[in-house]
């Protein structure tokens, strides 16, 4: 009697996004660092939050909800045109340093929709801020 056996592997890769960004701020003074939102096709937004993973150490990291017009182009890519120029409820990210500090710090946060666990805009996101 002859026995055939087959062994298959299978290997996953899900890419995790995410990517570094730097920001130059004054002592002291609370800086919009950045926004965030997320759209559909037609337009409609998803909400986005913010997780910080890890706080700066010389200072404070916040985020707001904030209006955002849509860009023609993102890190990822077009725009819908169809959404091109118009409003939509986003968030933004914002950093204060300790009074008087200056130097480098950095801290890192989850960008993500509390909607949809598998949005592929869902990252971690890494900063390095100058403060003078």
């Amino acid at each position: 009697m002859r026995r055939i056996i087959l062994a298959t592997a299978v290997s996953i890769c899900v890419p995790t996004l995410g990517w570094a960004q730097s920001a130059t701020v004054n002592s002291g003074a609370k800086t919009q660092i950045t926004t965030h939102f997320r759209i559909d096709s037609q337009c409609r937004p998803s909400r986005v939050e913010i997780k910080v993973l890890a706080a700066p150490a010389n200072g404070a990291v916040t985020s707001e909800p904030k209006d955002v017009v849509v860009p023609a182009a993102n890190k990822k890519g077009k725009q819908p045109t169809q959404c091109v120029g118009k409003s939509v409820a986003g968030i933004a990210v914002f950093y204060q340093s300790k009074a008087g500090f200056k130097g480098k710090d950095s801290f890192k946060y989850y960008r993500f929709n509390p909607s949809d666990a598998n949005d592929r805009f869902n990252a971690e996101i890494n900063y390095t801020i100058t403060v003078n």
